[in-house]
């Protein structure tokens, strides 16, 4: 008994931080304007959530360059994805399609200009790639999970290419990234990877009790988009579990990364 009372004062207040951090952003759009560029909206939802990871205590320490610009081609393990990768860079996401209606979440994934893909809708990738286009165009880096799924963390899966072809069109440059999280109380792949057919707030609700949450986001070298997609595809999936890799072994060095809003 005496063991669950700090986890669940823990839980309470993180979770009551994180709501009021949530509807404190949602309030902060009205600044943003009702069409905001992508950029505005890509800040926007970084100052979010940067406030959304303090208020959940957790630790980001970040390797590399966070690129300014171009595609960020990433490993996908929970929706904690999201809120790091935010916070670590002024982004865009290409998303499912099934997030636009989900409480709250869906709410910022709308407000933040995410790009919508529905998954079993071949046809719906050339819509999806025009605004991915128009992101690149715009100069706002834009963040792809290639696997298609989220994982348990313990391998990075194939990469599908169909989502990269705007980066070859454009000739911009494709930035690989990885994630990967710590625990020291609890089993990562099961507490904080969210797969499979985990349900989100049973396991948000635990998450946000364990002592001390860590991401850690390792930038590897950009590469320019070019030549054929699968073969870009296969390139960049190499460089990602490469970066995953090291960061399994912790041999990257790592800093806090830092917030420009405190």
């Amino acid at each position: 008994m005496q063991q669950r009372l700090p986890k669940f004062a823990r839980q309470t207040r993180r979770l009551l931080t994180l709501l009021a951090a949530a509807f404190y952003g949602l309030s902060q759009h009205r600044y943003v304007g009702r069409n905001p560029s992508r950029a505005a909206a890509a800040e926007w939802l970084h100052e979010s959530c940067a406030r959304g990871l303090r208020a959940m205590e957790l630790q980001l320490l970040v390797t590399g360059q966070p690129p300014e610009r171009g595609l960020i081609v990433s490993n996908h393990l929970s929706y904690l994805d999201i809120l790091v990768l935010s916070a670590a860079v002024p982004c865009v996401f290409v998303s499912k399609a099934e997030v636009e209606q989900w409480a709250l979440i869906g709410r910022y994934a709308r407000w933040a200009g995410c790009v919508f893909v529905r998954r079993h809708d071949k046809g719906d990738a050339a819509r999806a790639n025009l605004n991915v286009s128009e992101s690149l165009r715009n100069g706002v880096p834009i963040v792809l999970f290639p696997e298609g799924t989220t994982t348990d963390g313990e391998r990075v899966l194939r990469f599908h290419s169909t989502m990269l072809q705007p980066a070859i069109d454009a000739g911009a440059a494709v930035t690989p990234c990885a994630i990967r999280y710590e625990l020291e109380d609890g089993d990562v792949g099961q507490e904080v990877c969210w797969w499979g057919d985990m349900t989100l707030l049973p396991h948000m609700r635990n998450l946000l009790g364990k002592r001390i949450i860590r991401a850690r986001i390792a930038f590897g070298e950009p590469m320019l988009g070019q030549g054929d997609r699968k073969q870009l595809s296969h390139d960049l999936h190499e460089r990602v579990v490469r970066l995953h890799g090291r960061l399994k072994s912790n041999e990257m060095s790592t800093s806090v990364a830092p917030s420009r809003h405190d």
